[in-house]
C-alpha cells in the first residue's frame, strides 16, 4: 500500500486525547479515503479518541494501531444512528485491529437498585444506549484482531451481510449488562466467525432471522463458527430467537464455553424453519444464574414454542450434536410443540455430567420468550427430555450425574410423545436408581 493510500485521522484534526470529541475528524478521514477510490484510514496507538457515530465505506479498513482507543461519547447529540460504528450497504469494509473499542456500559445503566428484586446480578439499562457495530447490508466484511470491551448493547452486528470474516475477535463485555452480545449474525450469509474470544453478559454467538420494517427479512445460510472461547450469563451458541425466516447450514464446531446459562441452543418462536443444524466438539460448564437471565443452566435446550397464541411457527430438523460434552446443573433438552414437532434429531457421543454447584432455584424449565405457554415451569431434572420429537437416534451418548443429588434430579432419558426412537449405545441410570427406573417413557404407560 502505497502512502497515499494511508489516512491517518491526526491529519484530518483528531486530537486522541480522550477529552475532546473527534468524530467529524474521524469521518472525515474515513469520507477523504472513501472518495479516493479506498485504502487504509488509521488511529494511531497510545491516544483515546472520544467518538459518536462513524459511517463506514466502501473500500475502507479502519484500522486501530496497538494501544488505540476508541472511546463511546457518552452523549445521545453525538450519535446519527443507532451505533458507534455503522455502514448500509457498504462493500470491502475492514475493521482491523490490534487497537481497542470502549463502550462504557455502566455510564449508561442506572446504579444498582436492590428493591428491584434482581440483586447484584444484572444492571437496569437507562432509556437509551448505543450498540457497537451495526452493519446492515454490507457485502465482502473482514473484522480482525479487534478488540471490544463494555459494550452497552449489541457488540457486532451483522444484518442482511454476505461473505463476512471475524477472526481473532476479542470481546470483553461486563457480565452484569443485559442485552451485551458478543456477536449477531442477523439475516446474513456466507460468515465465518473463528479463533475469537468472547465473554458476554447476553448471548455470545446468535444467528438469528429479525424482521427489518420496509424490507425483505432474507433467510440465513452459510455460517461457519469454530475454534471460539465464549463465556456468558446467557447461551453460548444459539438460534434465535427470532425466526422470522429460514436459518440453514449453520455449524458450530470446537468451541469452549467455560461458563454459560446455556451452552447449545435453539429457540424457534416465529414462522420460520431452521434446519441442517450441527454442534460440533463442543464443551460447557452450564449453570443457573438469576432469573431475569434467558436461560436456565440447561446444558442444551431446543425448543420449538410459539411466541403467541396466534402467531406463526415454523419447524426445526435436520440437528446434530456430536462430540458435546460438558456438566451442566439443567438438563439436554428438546421440546416440540403441538403445532411444530422436532424431526430428525441426532446426539452422537453426547456425554453430559449433571449436578448443582450453585445456589440459585433448581427445578424449571425455562420457556421464555411465549405468552402461550408458562415462561417459567415447575419441572423436575431428566438428563435428557424429549417432547414431541420423531426421528430420534441417541448413538453413544451417556448421562452421569455429580455428588449432592437433590431430589428433582430423576431419570437419564424422559420421553414424551416421541416417535422414531433409536437407542444405540446409549449410557446412564436415573439420578436416584432405588426409586426412579433409567428411562421414563409414556408409550409404556
Amino acid at each position: 500500500m502505497t502512502a497515499a493510500q494511508l489516512f491517518d485521522v491526526a491529519d484530518f484534526g483528531a486530537v486522541g486525547d480522550g477529552r475532546a470529541l473527534d468524530t467529524a475528524a474521524v469521518q472525515a478521514a474515513v469520507d477523504a479515503c472513501a472518495a479516493s477510490g479506498g485504502g487504509k484510514v488509521v488511529l494511531r496507538g497510545h491516544r483515546r479518541y472520544r467518538c459518536g457515530t462513524v459511517r463506514l465505506r466502501d473500500r475502507v479498513e479502519f484500522h486501530l494501531d496497538e494501544g488505540a482507543v476508541v472511546e463511546m461519547s457518552l452523549d445521545r447529540a453525538d450519535y446519527a444512528g443507532e451505533a458507534l460504528f455503522v455502514a448500509e450497504g457498504a462493500q470491502g469494509i475492514s475493521l482491523t485491529g490490534p487497537g481497542r473499542v470502549e463502550g462504557r456500559a455502566t455510564d449508561f445503566m442506572r446504579a444498582w437498585d436492590d428493591s428491584t428484586g434482581l440483586g447484584p446480578w444484572i444492571y437496569t439499562p437507562r432509556a437509551w444506549r448505543p450498540a457497537a457495530f451495526a452493519l446492515h447490508d454490507c457485502r465482502d466484511v473482514v473484522v480482525r484482531d479487534l478488540t471490544l470491551a463494555d459494550a452497552p448493547f449489541w457488540g457486532l452486528h451483522l444484518r442482511g451481510c454476505d461473505h463476512v470474516g471475524v477472526e481473532r475477535l476479542t470481546v470483553r463485555n461486563n457480565l452484569a449488562v443485559p442485552n451485551c452480545d458478543g456477536v449477531d449474525i442477523d439475516c446474513s450469509r456466507d460468515v465465518e466467525v473463528r479463533d475469537c474470544s468472547i465473554h458476554s453478559g447476553d448471548d455470545a454467538i446468535v444467528v438469528k432471522a429479525t424482521a427489518r420494517p420496509g424490507r425483505r427479512t432474507g433467510p440465513v445460510s452459510g455460517v461457519r463458527v469454530h475454534d471460539c472461547e465464549l463465556l456468558t450469563q446467557d447461551s453460548a451458541l444459539k438460534i434465535g430467537t427470532e425466526t422470522q425466516d429460514s436459518i440453514s447450514d449453520v455449524r458450530f464446531e470446537r468451541c469452549t464455553a467455560g461458563s454459560c446459562n446455556r451452552a447449545c441452543t435453539i429457540q424457534l418462536r416465529d414462522g420460520g424453519d431452521v434446519h441442517d443444524i450441527l454442534f460440533s466438539d463442543i464443551t460447557f460448564d452450564a449453570r443457573y444464574f438469576s432469573t431475569p437471565w434467558w436461560g436456565h443452566g440447561e446444558a442444551v435446550s431446543v425448543t420449538a414454542l410459539p411466541r403467541t397464541p396466534e402467531g406463526p411457527l415454523g419447524t426445526v430438523s435436520n440437528v446434530t450434536l456430536r462430540r458435546v460434552r460438558g456438566r451442566a446443573e439443567n438438563s439436554v433438552r428438546f421440546d416440540g410443540s403441538d403445532r411444530s414437532r422436532l424431526r430428525a434429531l441426532l446426539l452422537d457421543q453426547v456425554d453430559v455430567t449433571l449436578e448443582r454447584w450453585t445456589g440459585f432455584p433448581g427445578g424449571v424449565f425455562d420457556n421464555r420468550p411465549t405468552s402461550h405457554l408458562p415462561e417459567l415451569l415447575p419441572y423436575d431434572t431428566p438428563g435428557i427430555h424429549l417432547s414431541r420429537a420423531d426421528a430420534v437416534t441417541l448413538r453413544d451418548t451417556r448421562i452421569a450425574w455429580g455428588p449432592g443429588r437433590p431430589a428433582y434430579f430423576s431419570y437419564a432419558l424422559e420421553l414424551h410423545d416421541v416417535t422414531g426412537l433409536h437407542l444405540d449405545g446409549f449410557q446412564g441410570e436415573s439420578a436416584h436408581p432405588d426409586r426412579l427406573p433409567a428411562i421414563s417413557d409414556d408409550r409404556e404407560r
